[in-house]
């Protein structure tokens, strides 16, 4: 149902190009701007990484040491611990300024993973943990921050298990489902709510005419989108009907489009892959513990996949770029190990990240790559800001 679900994304998307007819003679002040971040527990360390290192380049670039991710991104978009960065870095503090920079990301994992991934709270029969950890940290940081206060437009997945469908809570979409204003610690406790790994999180909320509406929500990644890119790109296009501000990519004008995408590590074990002749008579408890880890390893391949030949279509390929790394081993590989060795490694695994060419065919290194990313960020800041100053 998942693959058939992304397969029927993909060829809206490729509609979408086959039908445009879109001028690409906007200037550069109405590009929009996407990110967005992967899901994969403790492993939200690596994106973690990457985002100090962008963060800084756009303080050094722009020469203003306030800057934040949200004032270039006009979308930010999440899963599960990817949602929880989402979150850290759109929600408002006292000051209408971020919660936190891109330099906390990784700090907080630290501080809070050990106890979040508790092996001790959780029971045998039941999930993993207990979940009780996670959810109060979220609201003490983030209080009775709601979602229509996040800095830009954020787009946090879910899955409501008694309606059987995916919950995307987006700023945009409260006008017509008010119910989904709901509070930054229930979102991101819900995103994170992995089967097996937490409880599943039930809140209420209010319609527009004042009826309870109720939430049972797990993990967005059981809605198939582990890598919320193209979600994110959806909902960018969805709200160029609606906002001038995204005009410009109507009918997919991917040429005014700029979509960074995160990923969390996959794993590329030899004892982790099978043989035809090792699973030829394999049952069901055989599969269920390997069925997962392939599904998110393919989804967030075909995801990228996806986007890259429809960015290459239009002949758009240096306005996206993924963010990956592909050889995760050991330890590493482990989503709720949060040990601070294997925070350590998952650190490393960051840093040594964006010294890597981005492609065979690119020798350019992330490193660099976010470094010109970078730039086109700051220079469709500023054109937008000297526009609005006229």
């Amino acid at each position: 149902m998942c693959k058939m679900a992304t397969t029927k994304s993909f060829l809206i998307l490729i509609f979408m190009i086959l039908a445009t007819t879109s001028s690409t003679s906007a200037t550069l002040e109405d590009v929009v701007t996407i990110l967005s971040i992967d899901g994969g527990g403790i492993k939200g360390i690596i994106p973690g990484v990457i985002l100090e290192f962008l963060e800084g380049k756009l303080q050094e670039l722009d020469k203003n040491r306030d800057a934040r991710l949200a004032d270039y991104f006009d979308v930010i978009g999440g899963t599960s611990t990817g949602g929880l960065i989402t979150a850290m870095i759109t929600t408002p503090n006292e000051n209408n300024r971020p919660f936190a920079a891109a330099n906390e990301i990784v700090p907080f994992y630290f501080q809070h993973g050990p106890h979040i991934f508790n092996s001790s709270t959780g029971t045998f029969l039941g999930p993993s943990f207990d979940g009780k950890y996670l959810l109060q940290i979220l609201e003490d940081n983030f209080g009775e921050t709601r979602l229509h206060q996040a800095l830009t437009e954020v787009v946090i997945s879910s899955f409501d298990i008694k309606r059987n469908k995916p919950v995307i809570f987006t700023k945009s979409n409260l006008t017509n489902y008010p119910e989904l204003n709901a509070t930054m610690y229930d979102i991101c406790y819900s995103t994170a709510a992995a089967p097996t790994v937490f409880p599943p999180h039930y809140f209420v909320t209010n319609t527009s005419n004042g009826d309870t509406y109720e939430f049972n929500l797990v993990d967005g990644g059981v809605a198939s989108v582990g890598d919320p890119a193209l979600l994110s790109v959806s909902v960018a296009t969805k709200l160029a009907e609606e906002d001038p501000a995204f005009a410009s990519i109507r009918s997919l004008n991917l040429k005014k489009m700029l979509l960074l995408s995160l990923g969390t590590g996959t794993n590329s074990e030899f004892d982790k892959t099978y043989t035809a002749n090792e699973t030829a008579k394999w049952g069901y408890f055989q599969w269920k513990s390997v069925i997962p880890p392939m599904l998110d390893a393919s989804s967030s391949y075909m995801t990228d996949y996806y986007l890259s030949t429809v960015f290459q279509a239009l002949d758009s390929q240096d306005n996206y770029l993924r963010v990956q790394e592909n050889a995760l081993t050991g330890t590493t590989t482990d989503m709720v190990d949060a040990s601070v060795a294997n925070m350590d490694l998952l650190k490393q695994v960051g840093k040594n990240l964006l010294k890597k060419p981005v492609s065979k065919d690119n020798p350019e290194t992330y490193e660099q790559a976010l470094t010109r990313f970078a730039q086109s960020l700051i220079d469709r800041k500023n054109l937008r800001a000297n526009k609005a100053s006229f």
